[in-house]
């Protein structure tokens, strides 16, 4: 995560991992900014977090027990959502980002996590996303939690969803030779690198030159071979299918991604495999790790290939982490601002407007928040007290300043209700019998 947020343009402080190996890697890759930390030792951590005073703390606390490669129990790693909970709620940063699996939206500890940074004045956007469709290929499916401080929720779900490209990366996109999707985007130092895959990321893409690969650029002979074969097998989780075709996505990227079929699985297959899966190609782990995001300039350090392959499992995919980082950067510069979702033209014609009175109202509510720079609040007075701040609203005539402001009440009444029909209780449906009883 830290790669791809530094990649956009953030300034890393400080990074913290109770597993030793992992800081080792990091440390050798992203910077000499990280240490070995118990992010669950809260009187430890929280006061050296304070005197960092960071605009963001981002995270993704252990997914195992909410995990469908788990047992699904919630146990004590679990309780450690509650912990990132507490230290985003105590530093009070103005932003936070926090990632995990996706069953992990319908737990009982996210649940309290929740109650924690609600009440800490964090708005929330709750966005389920697919690796695919930001950077990697692979379908990786993960719940992603983005707070701001003083937000209505839901305040960033439009931009994370514009943000995702329209069809999923594939493995051809990454590793085909063909027609590669990669770009050449030539360095600067020698942290960076020339090849990005098509949705990554540059370090400064404007201020460095971007072009078709050069004649010169060979593809790697493992890279070839995966291509010429055009098949991959992948252990199935829970069930699923062992043979994936290179102009699909890999699934996710798990510690045993690298291992190749077993003989209960040869024996009995898959029925949509295309082909048997004795004769896909193995992968290598430089590709998995380029599977999950990693440029091919990281250097994994271990004794143990398997503490290699859970550090590439376990990772945040950096071009996931980059296209998060540039949407929050984007609205924290006033460049971009959340879209008026759901039916607020027709709740308006239901009130008694005209068709073209609610565009209207829904244009100047648009244009409200764009002054606010994409700012929303999540109560009314505070919004409409910024609206009055803002230079352009106070050079405004009065009829225009009053046609701004009614539209954000319409809006803010709008959202209210909107927010009490999801939260009211379904009605179980009830047959009364006692007649039938009766005439029995």
């Amino acid at each position: 995560m830290s790669l791809g947020l530094k990649q956009v343009g953030f300034d890393i402080v400080a990074a913290f991992d109770a597993w030793p190996v992992a800081v080792d890697n990091y440390r050798r890759n992203v910077g000499d900014h990280v240490w070995v930390r118990d992010l669950g030792d809260l009187l430890g951590i929280v006061p050296e977090l304070l005197k960092l005073a960071p605009d963001l703390i981002c995270g993704g606390p252990p997914c195992q027990e909410y995990s469908n490669a788990g047992r699904r129990k919630e146990g004590d790693k679990a309780k450690l959502t509650i912990a990132f909970a507490i230290l985003v709620a105590t530093v009070r940063p103005k932003w936070f980002v926090m990632e995990n699996v996706i069953n992990a939206a319908k737990s009982e500890t996210w649940a309290v996590a929740r109650t924690i940074l609600k009440r800490a004045g964090y708005g929330l956007t709750e966005s389920k996303i697919d690796a695919s469709r930001y950077g990697v290929p692979q379908s990786r499916r993960r719940l992603f939690v983005v707070g701001r401080l003083g937000e209505r929720d839901g305040f960033l779900a439009s931009a994370i969803a514009v943000a995702a490209a329209p069809q999923p990366m594939s493995l051809r996109d990454l590793f085909g030779t063909t027609k590669p999707a990669a770009i050449y985007i030539p360095a600067t130092s020698e942290a960076e690198r020339s090849i990005l895959g098509r949705d990554e990321p540059a370090s400064t893409p404007h201020e460095r030159s971007i072009r078709q690969l050069p004649k010169s650029f060979q593809p790697h002979p493992d890279d070839v071979a995966l291509v010429a074969n055009g098949f991959v097998y992948s252990r199935p989780v829970r069930a699923g299918r062992g043979v994936r075709s290179i102009d699909e996505p890999f699934p996710t990227v798990t510690r045993t991604a690298w291992e190749r079929p077993t003989p209960r699985y040869l024996g009995a297959p898959h029925p949509a495999d295309p082909l048997p899966a004795s004769s896909t190609a193995v992968l290598t782990i430089p590709q998995i790790s380029r599977i999950q995001g990693f440029p091919a300039w990281w250097e994994w350090r271990t004794l143990a290939k398997r503490d290699m392959l859970q550090m590439i499992a376990n990772a945040v995919p950096p071009p996931v982490a980059a296209s998060i980082g540039r949407i929050i950067l984007d609205r924290e510069a006033g460049k971009s601002i959340p879209q008026i979702q759901g039916g607020f033209s027709q709740w308006l014609v239901r009130r008694g407007r005209s068709t073209q009175s609610a565009r209207n109202v829904k244009f100047l509510a648009g244009r409200a928040r764009k002054l606010l720079g994409g700012k929303t609040f999540a109560v009314l007075a505070l919004e409409l007290a910024a609206l009055e701040c803002v230079e352009e609203f106070r050079a405004m005539k009065r009829n225009p300043q009053s046609d701004l402001r009614q539209a954000l009440r319409l809006l803010a009444e709008y959202q209210a209700e909107s927010i009490q029909r999801r939260q009211k209780p379904r009605q179980m449906p009830m047959v009364d019998v006692k007649p039938l009883l009766e005439a029995a």
